[in-house]
């Protein structure tokens, strides 16, 4: 069954006078309405993306292992001790990066509990969201970053595959199989099936974004594109092979 990878990912804790309310006692409920709220959270997750921004873009201009922590903490403008608690230590960075990166995907895809049309608009609209993330920016960087340090930092590009890839083709897999099932798609391996779509969706427009060989497509590009690569995969796949 396809739950996802088992990340852990780091929270912030906050205690109660972070928000204001130390040293104050019992807070009656007409006080409690006159309280500002306040959002710790929300600053706990903006310090995290910029120390996550910070390492994408010093990973991309000097490499994994030129970057110190130093250098990620000065251009966050964070501290030491934020990084530490959120990611534990540069490998950390890496690795949430990914996790940031592939739940982007997942999104995209949609849960393994939604059960779409598979007609070639339907097909088409999940094909460009995929496309849309897969070609974002971020997304991009950090796929480049992977293939750059996997054989320096151990088990990053497993896990990179582990988490984005091939859940992204076993949540493809289940749905083809239930279309197939129904009579809606061709009796063909489902397998098959979530590897052709994703590799026709993708064609070479990844490739060139990665490469650097192209500017960044627009939204009237990718969904001909897209299109198209529907077109030809639901002619093919709705004739069984013998």
């Amino acid at each position: 069954m396809d739950d996802g990878p088992k990340c852990v990912y780091h929270t912030v804790q906050f205690s109660f006078w972070q928000c204001g309310f130390r040293g104050q006692g019992k807070v009656s409920m007409s006080d409690d309405d006159k309280v500002a709220p306040c959002r710790p959270q929300a600053r706990g997750l903006a310090r995290r993306q910029a120390m996550l921004d910070a390492a994408t873009e010093l990973f991309l201009e000097k490499g994994f292992e030129r970057t110190s922590l130093s250098d990620i903490v000065d251009r966050s403008k964070g501290s030491r001790s934020t990084l530490y608690e959120q990611f534990g230590n540069k490998e950390g960075l890496l690795r949430a990066m990914v996790e940031d990166a592939c739940s982007r995907l997942w999104q995209a895809i949609g849960s393994p509990a939604d059960t779409p049309s598979f007609t070639e608009d339907a097909l088409v609209e999940l094909g460009v969201r995929f496309v849309q993330t897969a070609l974002a920016p971020n997304a991009v960087a950090v796929y480049r970053i992977v293939v750059a340090e996997g054989h320096r930092v151990p088990d990053i590009a497993e896990f990179f595959f582990d988490s984005g890839p091939r859940i992204i083709q076993q949540r493809l897999t289940n749905r083809f199989r239930t279309a197939s099932e129904a009579g809606e798609l061709g009796r063909d391996a489902p397998e098959v099936m979530a590897q052709v779509f994703l590799g026709a969706v993708l064609g070479d427009l990844y490739v060139r974004q990665t490469l650097g060989l192209a500017p960044c497509c627009g939204a009237a590009q990718i969904e001909a594109h897209v299109r198209a690569a529907v077109r030809i995969f639901l002619d093919g796949v709705g004739r069984s092979m013998a």
